[in-house]
């Protein structure tokens, strides 16, 4: 027997949130002493325009200018890594931690770099200097907290997160950090209390209500489930994941209406996506809608879903056509 799906999938997006410790173009705009600053000044404009690699080109020209200025390869390093040059944007973070040592950022920023390459012992001993540099810094656990989530050390990571909760109770990423390394280490209820809390500091905070609209799934709260995927969709009516998964918990509730609209919805905007297929056929058949089902069910196998064929020949008979 192949693998069986004869419920509506939840996409889980983890929605983990790593809050950034300098990583806009940070330095201060102040009067260039000379050629080399006025070209940083005129590089973070451009990063934080968004015209990134004009940003490197100006950093490159102070580089040459002043080769021992630890800020523009610092900025060089955060316009490399919004543009994807992960290797150029570490190359740039350790020059300028040779130049200035003291950089909490510059490791910050660097650990973030190698993290997304893999690199996850280098990432944490970064993120490590960057907190003894300052002890003091909430978003700096969070974001140690984020990695050790990452490779599944969850009880370190919930110390993180907790720490930086404790040197910023308002620090709304954390509460939401700490309910998804509670939820990935199967403490429901500790991670339904911490995205309410995100969400009670930040009542826009999407990902935080579309986590803990997963974690009422989980729970068997499909009535909560419903309420945190609406507050979602208010916010944002084209998050799609949110829109399935809101069809699913009420299809646990037996509101095939409402999950058809939802699903409906999810197909309009991404026809070229079995999964709607396959879910709406899934509803249509258990809201008695046999030949809606078939019809779904075979655009799902159409656009590649094997378990959308599976689920066909349960509902057809053996030669295929329907009775």
């Amino acid at each position: 027997m192949g693998q069986k799906r004869t419920w509506l999938a939840v996409t889980r997006v983890t929605g983990a949130i790593l809050m950034a410790v300098h990583l806009l173009l940070a330095m201060p705009f102040v009067s260039a002493a000379g050629p080399a600053e006025e070209l940083i000044d005129q590089g973070i404009r451009k990063g934080l325009e968004g015209n990134y690699q004009e940003a490197i080109d100006h950093f490159g020209r102070a580089i040459r200018l002043a080769p021992r200025n630890a800020d523009a390869f610092y900025n060089r390093g955060l316009a490399r890594g919004s543009i994807g040059d992960l290797t150029g944007a570490i190359a740039d973070y350790t020059r300028s931690i040779s130049l200035d040592p003291r950089s909490s950022g510059a490791y910050n920023n660097r650990g973030f770099a190698l993290a997304a390459l893999g690199r996850h012992a280098e990432a944490l001993a970064d993120m490590s200097r960057a907190i003894a540099l300052r002890p003091d810094m909430a978003q700096l656990y969070n974001n140690r907290g984020t990695i050790r989530m990452s490779i599944k050390a969850y009880a370190p990571a919930i110390a993180d997160f907790t720490r930086a909760i404790a040197l910023d109770p308002l620090l709304a990423g954390a509460y939401n950090n700490r309910g998804l390394a509670r939820n990935l280490s199967g403490e429901l209820q500790g991670a339904v209390a911490d995205y309410r809390e995100a969400v009670r500091i930040d009542p826009r905070y999407k990902v935080a209500w579309y986590n803990l609209g997963n974690a009422h799934v989980s729970l068997g709260d499909a009535k909560e489930a419903v309420e945190d995927y609406s507050k979602v969709l208010v916010l944002n009516p084209d998050m799609l994941v949110a829109r399935n998964n809101r069809a699913f918990a009420r299809l646990s509730l037996r509101d095939y209406k409402g999950a058809l609209e939802d699903l409906n919805l999810v197909i309009s905007k991404s026809p070229q996506d079995a999964a709607g297929w396959y879910n709406r056929g899934v509803v249509r058949k258990l809201a008695g809608d046999r030949q809606g089902a078939i019809e779904d069910l075979r655009r799902a196998a159409a656009l590649g879903d094997s378990l959308a064929a599976e689920a066909l020949r349960e509902i057809m008979n053996p030669d295929g056509t329907p009775p």
